[in-house]
């Protein structure tokens, strides 16, 4: 397969992938935190999402909630917008209808002309919850056409690489943003009550509160809830599970080679790390160990841009 074409398939991913937790994100810390002890402390809330979608805002400078909203969601002028994310990723489907089905760039054309006429004013009085949730929506239904439209061959492959990339580096970024919020909220303190909700939110981010609930079989606290979302290898928002899933699909490519500065080793490497780690190992520096693993997925992803997408 040409570099150009394999690179548009795992970045089609990606952006797919991207917009489905930037729209989460957004409604459930919004949303979740409305009903929590600081809920009247609308900064937090204003600053969780700017740090985590990366909007560029004057530090000290007074946090506008429409325009913060906006920016994260419809604006054409950010590039990490859901509506500029949707639309790098149609635009790489389109240049790939040769190789996808017609269902599956109907599903993404539909999606993508959803978030492009949503209106601006109605939403920054009152969509937020209905475009986020439609948002997320929408990405389940494409998966679903990717597993079942596509002959799972290079083609697929590709654009699942790019999904569970982006994931694994999407499930780091809100592990380290929460404890960010955590630390901010607590000023370094123990305080058990604002924790544990704050990691209830956590879990409600990357929908897994109910398999954390039926996995311990109690109420979620730090140490089961980042277990879970660090280390659980059989939960699909898991670091561990979504490390494993690259790696298959580096294999299913062919690309597991094991030479040390290859990108199947380096995969493998940080697989193995996780397949024999126990919490208690990372428990006190679990923020320096989730930034440790995000550093060596975009090393991966650089390997890989680098070593078999360069075109």
């Amino acid at each position: 397969m040409l570099a150009r074409i394999a690179n548009t398939l795992y970045w089609m991913g990606r952006y797919l992938e991207r917009t489905e937790h930037l729209a989460r994100y957004l409604r459930v810390q919004y949303f979740t935190t409305q009903d929590a002890p600081m809920s009247q402390n609308r900064h937090f809330v204003l600053n969780s999402i700017v740090n985590m979608a990366g909007v560029p805002w004057e530090e000290g400078s007074e946090l506008d909630e429409a325009e913060i909203l906006f920016n994260v969601a419809l604006d054409r002028n950010n590039p990490m917008s859901i509506l500029s994310t949707i639309t790098f990723a149609r635009e790489n489907a389109r240049g790939m209808r040769n190789v996808i089905s017609t269902e599956l760039w109907e599903v993404i054309n539909k999606y993508y002309h959803y978030v492009n006429n949503y209106p601006v004013a109605y939403f920054k009085t009152r969509g937020l919850y209905d475009f986020t949730l439609a948002a997320g929506e929408n990405c389940s239904v494409i998966r679903g056409y990717v597993d079942s439209t596509l002959t799972h061959n290079d083609v697929w492959a590709l654009i699942r690489l790019g999904v569970h990339l982006e994931r694994t580096a999407q499930i780091a970024r809100i592990i380290s943003c929460k404890l960010y919020d955590i630390y901010s909220l607590t000023n370094g303190k123990e305080d058990m009550p604002v924790e544990n909700y704050q990691y209830t939110v956590l879990l409600k981010l990357l929908e897994s509160f109910d398999m954390n609930r039926h996995h311990y079989k109690a109420a979620p606290d730090r140490q089961k809830s980042l277990e879970f979302l660090i280390l659980n290898g059989d939960f699909p928002r898991s670091l561990a599970f979504n490390l494993r899933q690259i790696q298959f699909f580096l294999r299913k490519l062919g690309l597991n080679e094991k030479a040390p500065e290859s990108v199947g080793f380096k995969v493998g490497r940080l697989c193995a790390k996780y397949q024999y780690l126990l919490f208690s190992e990372i428990e006190n520096e679990v923020g320096a160990f989730v930034t440790e693993t995000l550093n060596c997925v975009y090393e991966i992803h650089d390997t890989l841009e680098k070593d078999y997408f360069h075109v």
